[in-house]
């Protein structure tokens, strides 16, 4: 669950943009409201279709604040070394950005920093057939004003990414000159910006958008290497949904104004095919904005090991085959150890050198399998009782897979206590099948002579 406003502390001034780390966000403390550290990143030049010529990366810094209470509010201490117009006093009635879940402590570890950037945003009209209705007019109006921004904040670790389209505020203003007054117009998050998923299990995409009240239009897309499809799309216009991938299900639950409204993706019985990245877009009048869920599909080996039983006669060369199959991805390692005999502690535990593997073979549902071979040197009766094992291990598992056999050289040992009871029993038995087989046979004297006597 995402962070409530109240568990976003502040942290001690430490002046700390001097603690920033490339491409993270440092939340910072003061009096006031919460504060993130940020990069405004701008793009210059290549022209309209054309990868820019560079990339510029500012420091910034943004205050998240519910409702602007306006002059009674007391204005932060700001660093002195950000440059005029790189904080952004952000009024988030909606709430989306409090919930960006920012460490606890003076001191975060590496990892719990939720990584910052903000852009400038040009209002536009949406070239998708799903939100051509919102934009009649296929213009963008004087009256919305500006000018706009777009950020996107990430925390992946702690499982909630939201990006936000801003507005300044003109007629908004601060004692301080390099203070940029926003509100939040369009906040698009997820809870599960992250997923991992075994094969033919459901899977529910979390996305989450709020804004004011009016139409708006949703788009669920698939990329994976470079390819990418339309899963699913909503005209909020018409209320129809097109749905490319079948199966796929749309959640639409609508908020009131400025509360959440739920547009999180179903797909049932994922395989391996589903592997990759969808983009929640939601489209508003002239502004749209988006958030990317990474789905990982994991899938741990199935490990075998033959023979088994493993008797092998004196001085004869004897091969394992350990199979490893069902598994997704395809990084997989094998390992063959071998334990002498009575040797229950493993201290002795000592690795089988002539293995070899064959190629990985890929299934109809897209996982992987391969064999592992290995070869035993010709054995000698006081190899009786050795165990040979075959080890796997896969991001599938959290520890390695292990299949083991003990080898039996034939002749070296008499018969155990438990084979003893048991040719026992079988000899007790069938000396009790041939008595009874026997007097059915050949009856006793007594009897013929009764019969001859009649």
């Amino acid at each position: 669950m995402p962070a409530s406003p109240a568990a976003m502390t502040s942290l001690a001034p430490v002046g700390a943009l001097a603690l920033l780390l490339p491409g993270f966000a440092l939340c910072l403390a003061a009096a006031g409201p919460p504060r993130l550290n940020c990069w405004f990143v701008e793009e210059a030049g290549g022209g309209v279709g054309v990868m820019p010529s560079s990339v510029t990366q500012r420091r910034a810094l943004l205050l998240l604040r519910g409702v602007r209470r306006g002059h009674s509010e007391t204005e932060p201490e700001l660093p002195p070394d950000l440059e005029p117009g790189m904080v952004f006093d952000i009024a988030d009635p909606a709430g989306a950005l409090h919930r960006v879940p920012l460490p606890a402590g003076g001191h975060p570890k590496e990892g719990e920093l939720p990584s910052c950037e903000i852009n400038a945003y040009t209002p536009q009209e949406a070239h998708v057939p799903w939100a051509a209705g919102l934009t009649p007019e296929h213009r963008s109006p004087v009256g919305l004003g500006g000018p706009w921004f777009i950020s996107s904040i990430q925390a992946s670790t702690r499982g909630y990414g939201v990006s936000t389209v801003l507005k300044s505020e003109e007629a908004a203003t601060s004692q301080q000159p390099a203070v940029t007054m926003a509100t939040a117009v369009l906040s698009v998050f997820s809870r599960t910006p992250h997923l991992h998923s075994r094969l033919g299990r459901d899977v529910l995409l979390d996305c989450g958008f709020t804004a004011p009240s009016g139409p708006f239009s949703v788009e669920w897309r698939y990329q994976y290497r470079g390819a990418g499809r339309v899963v699913l799309a909503y005209d909020g216009v018409s209320g129809r949904a097109h749905v490319a991938e079948e199966g796929a299900q749309l959640f639409l639950e609508e908020g009131r104004a400025g509360a959440d409204t739920n547009v999180s993706l179903r797909l049932p019985r994922v395989g391996v095919r589903h592997e990759g990245t969808y983009i929640c877009t939601i489209y508003l009048p002239h502004l749209h904005a988006q958030q990317a869920l990474e789905l990982r599909i994991t899938e741990p080996p199935v490990v075998t090991l033959r023979p088994d039983p493993l008797s092998v006669a004196p001085r004869a060369p004897a091969e394992l085959v350990c199979e490893i199959s069902g598994y997704y991805p395809l990084d997989v390692t094998v390992s063959w150890l071998r334990r002498g005999p009575g040797e229950a502690g493993g201290d002795l535990l000592e690795y089988v050198t002539e293995s070899w593997e064959s190629g990985h073979r890929r299934g109809p549902d897209g996982t992987y399998s391969l064999s592992s071979f290995a070869r035993l040197a010709p054995v000698q009766p006081r190899d009786h009782g050795a165990t040979y094992s075959c080890h796997v291990t896969h991001t599938a598992l959290a520890t390695p897979a292990r299949r083991s056999v003990q080898l039996r050289v034939a002749g070296a040992t008499g018969p155990s206590l438990e084979d003893a009871i048991g040719m026992f029993l079988a000899a007790f038995l069938l000396y009790g099948l041939f008595r009874l087989l026997g007097n059915k046979v050949c009856p006793s004297g007594a009897e013929e002579k009764s019969k001859k006597s009649e």
